[in-house]
């Protein structure tokens, strides 16, 4: 009777795991495989969260703008082509040491078209999230990634995208 109500026990844990968004970090994904190289140990990941065929459009307006504005490829030239963005929990990320992450982990959001990624941008893991830009990939602020103020970042890139 015990073998049957643990087996029962296994079988749930295998169906509830099965059923969540979350699985067991890809290494052998272009994503995962990315993330390692970078020094990050991942925790787990979520499927694909967001896919979208990039018009230049999308480059003046937010979200998007947030995105690509800490990436180090130029956005133009992926514009008409589908991005993918994948989300994954890691640890030993620069941002796990941000005041409020009691977590101690951090979120990177890479994005891919096809199985070419591209770049990503990070955010620490907080309980109580608060409104604000994106880190890039490595955790720098927008001013430290481009070596501007936002004012002047935002006409350069307004300029270039408008």
């Amino acid at each position: 009777m015990k073998m049957r109500g643990l087996s029962l026990l296994i079988v749930l844990l295998v169906l509830s795991s099965a059923c969540s968004n979350r699985t067991i970090p890809k290494v052998d994904s272009p994503a995962g495989e990315f993330l390692i190289e970078q020094g990050y140990e991942i925790i787990w990941q979520e499927d694909i969260v967001y896919e979208h065929r990039l018009e230049k459009e999308d480059l003046t307006q937010l979200p998007h703008q947030m995105y690509w504005s800490v990436q180090s490829v130029d956005a133009a030239s992926y514009i008409g082509k589908m991005i993918y963005i994948t989300t994954f929990y890691v640890k030993n990320h620069p941002l796990d040491q941000a005041p409020a992450n009691l977590k101690g982990q951090t979120i990177v959001y890479v994005m891919q078209t096809e199985n070419e990624v591209i770049g990503g941008y990070s955010l620490p893991d907080l309980d109580d999230p608060t409104d604000g830009w994106v880190y890039s990939l490595d955790g720098r602020t927008l001013e430290e990634f481009s070596g501007m103020d936002f004012g002047t970042w935002k006409q350069q890139w307004d300029n270039k995208y408008k």
